[in-house]
């Protein structure tokens, strides 16, 4: 009866100079746990697939271990546990040929198996510290311009965006690298004629001629996995997959590597090849990966300048490259948007058009950028600037909220003028109408803050709708022929209400420019009208009624309905106000005054309101939920006294100021 005792297996540690290890039996539960991962370690087994894997008693074949029956089947357990996965198989076991500089058949069971395996798993304070490179890969992004939000992203050991299959050329991040990342065009390099880039080709051009694989080579058969059939010699026909990945690799003519410099740490080979994926889909006008925009900018373009010839303008030709695919478009991004800005004030860069584009977007999303880590990449100058134009945008958005939760515009009267006139009456009763309308239309007034409005119910979409609303009905009721005159500044006219007056002491005091046209048409209600006795039935009478029609037609005949454009008369603040004005003091015999109340109230919404509704002139996007009218106080910073201050918003660019005269 052949013993079972148990006995040691011995295993030869690679390198060849580290001392024999011995291996309990029981140790294979140590492998399956992780301790050691196959990898490093190299086992020689001197036996037959035939002796290993029966249960043969009679053989007496000599081994480098004891190859008893117990032997046999602690071997087999060890060595099927690891190939019966085709994953590990293909990374941990049969790819050690090629670390082993083995030819790939000798991978069968036969005379000598080697398995590799790895030193002890380190502990987790160090698992920690080396896995600090994978987790800046994992926070990779792809932006892929026109406004579209940045997506995660993790293709950079091949990237599909660059490999194009008419290609005859393979880009290897470096030269241990079993893959290659991308494949292009050697006609894409040489259109740079950059000396580097030429100089790449023409040596991968001369190493790619000496490995070229040929089709009988079956170690160019990187897709078959039936190494059994390979083992007995037996010849199997190539799967249309395989043909076509030959045909590709024959069509190869270049070989060219980018490795990282030496010495470097593992977050500066991250931005290395990021940037060397970067450089490939500038050339293609491919979309752009990184860790943050102002990262990949900066990195692509210290490449360019690196790479491409001495008399290229390389600043030019990425700002080409950004405003070409999109890239320039950080709306709704406040990541990007710090990104954009911090590149764009670089002294080697100083884009005044994409700062300021950045800058006012950052002011607009600024809630949001201050919490970002994006936010340090940007000057000290220009974040002091984001916080004070930011604070400057909320005081004018608290400003507007105060006006608009009631329509308060008292301060608009002089204190000669008593609140129980006829023009204060009107007043009133116009700011009740339209406080009345917008409740209805919003259920409440003040509407409830929107979310990510920063606690404010005045939103951009809110400001747009009250612009449209009110220039509407200044359409209707402006006077074009009647224009601001200087000279009634210093001496006002003398009618009762002196609007002329009224409008200079509050653009004054709030420091607005006069609107152009700022008078009414007034209604042409003659005291004939209103003449002769009213009869006993009072007000309802035929008498009343028909005086009251002769009010609303006069009113009706002082508008400019008839020179409005579809768009004004479908309004809907209009088509109320319309239904408004005929019931609402039509019996008092001032028609005029009554017309002038009102306007002053408009006057004042209107002042109010293009303090916030005016964009930034020139920006490129502008279909965004948040303000654009950022303070740019004479920036960017690099700005010299001697240059053109850039335009920024301004009451003046406002409807009252430029819609053309009717």
């Amino acid at each position: 009866m052949e013993s079972h005792q148990e006995q040691d297996v011995v295993a030869h540690l690679s390198p060849k100079d580290s001392a024999p290890t011995r291996l309990s039996p029981s140790d294979h539960g140590f492998f399956s746990q992780g301790a050691y991962l196959l990898k490093k370690t190299e086992i020689s087994i001197e036996s037959t697939p035939a002796e290993l894997f029966s249960d043969d008693h009679s053989s007496d074949r000599a081994s480098t271990c004891s190859t008893t029956r117990a032997d046999k089947r602690r071997l087999r357990n060890l060595l099927g546990t690891h190939t019966d996965r085709e994953s590990e198989e293909s990374s941990s076991i049969w790819r050690s040929s090629e670390d082993l500089n083995q030819p790939f058949e000798s991978l069968q069971f036969g005379t000598k198996v080697s398995i590799e395996a790895a030193q002890p798993v380190k502990d987790r304070e160090q698992q920690f510290h080396e896995m600090k490179g994978l987790q800046q890969a994992a926070s990779m992004k792809r932006w892929a311009g026109e406004g579209r939000p940045a997506e995660a992203w993790g293709k950079l050991m091949k990237d599909p965006e660059l490999w194009d299959c008419s290609g005859d050329t393979l880009v290897y991040f470096g030269y241990q690298r079993p893959q290659a990342s991308f494949r292009v065009k050697a006609s894409l390099l040489e259109d740079t004629k950059s000396e580097i880039l030429n100089s790449k080709l023409q040596e991968g051009f001369q190493r790619t001629a000496k490995v070229l694989p040929s089709h009988t080579n079956t170690s160019s058969l990187r897709g078959m996995k039936n190494l059994n059939l390979a083992a007995k010699g037996r010849r199997q026909m190539p799967t249309l997959a395989e043909h076509d990945l030959l045909v590709h690799e024959n069509s190869i003519r270049h070989e060219i590597h980018f490795p990282a410099p030496d010495n470097a740490s593992r977050l500066d080979i991250l931005r290395h090849h990021i940037t060397t994926r970067n450089f490939f889909a500038f050339l293609l006008s491919k979309p752009l990966v990184g860790l943050t925009l102002y990262q990949a900018l900066t990195d692509l373009h210290e490449r360019l300048y690196f790479y491409m010839a001495p008399d290229v303008d390389c600043t030019e030709i990425m700002i080409q490259y950004l405003t070409k695919n999109g890239l320039h478009q950080v709306t709704n991004d406040p990541a990007a948007a710090a990104g954009l800005l911090s590149w764009s004030e670089k002294n080697n860069v100083v884009w005044q058009e994409g700062w300021r584009e950045a800058f006012v977007h950052c002011v607009g999303m600024y809630n949001n950028l201050r919490c970002l880590p994006e936010l340090r990449d940007v000057s000290h100058e220009s974040r002091a600037l984001l916080e004070l134009s930011h604070l400057e945008l909320q005081a004018r958005i608290e400003n507007c909220q105060h006006r608009f939760s009631a329509f308060n515009f008292d301060d608009l009267w002089l204190t000669s003028i008593q609140p129980s006139s006829l023009p204060r009456r009107s007043f009133d009763n116009f700011r009740e109408f339209l406080r009345r309308y917008y409740e209805r239309a919003y259920k409440s007034w003040p509407p409830a803050s929107s979310l990510g409005s920063g606690n404010h119910w005045l939103t951009r979409e809110l400001t747009q709708r009250l612009q449209n609303d009110f220039s509407c009905l200044y359409e209707y009721l402006v006077d074009r022929h009647r224009l601001w005159d200087k000279s009634s500044e210093k001496s006002p006219d003398d009618d009762i209400l002196s609007l002329t007056k009224i409008f200079l002491l509050f653009d004054k005091k709030h420091e607005y420019p006069h609107i152009p046209h700022p008078y009414p048409l007034l209604p042409n209600v003659t005291a004939e009208i209103f003449e002769g006795k009213q009869p006993k039935s009072g007000f309802f009478s035929s008498k009343a009624k028909s005086t009251e029609k002769k009010v609303v037609h006069a009113c009706a005949e002082a508008s400019n309905a008839t020179q409005l454009q579809a768009e004004v008369t479908s309004n809907g603040l209009l088509a109320a106000f319309l239904r408004f004005q005929k019931f609402d003091l039509v019996t008092e015999m001032n028609a005029q005054e009554v017309r002038q109340g009102r306007w002053i109230l408009l006057y004042g919404i209107l002042q109010v309101l293009s303090t916030l509704s005016v964009d930034t002139p020139g920006l490129w996007f502008t279909d965004v939920p948040y303000f654009l009218n950022a303070r740019l106080s004479g920036h960017p910073p690099w700005r010299s006294e001697a240059e053109e201050v850039p335009e920024e918003a301004n009451p003046k660019l406002g409807y009252c100021w430029t819609v053309p005269k009717k």
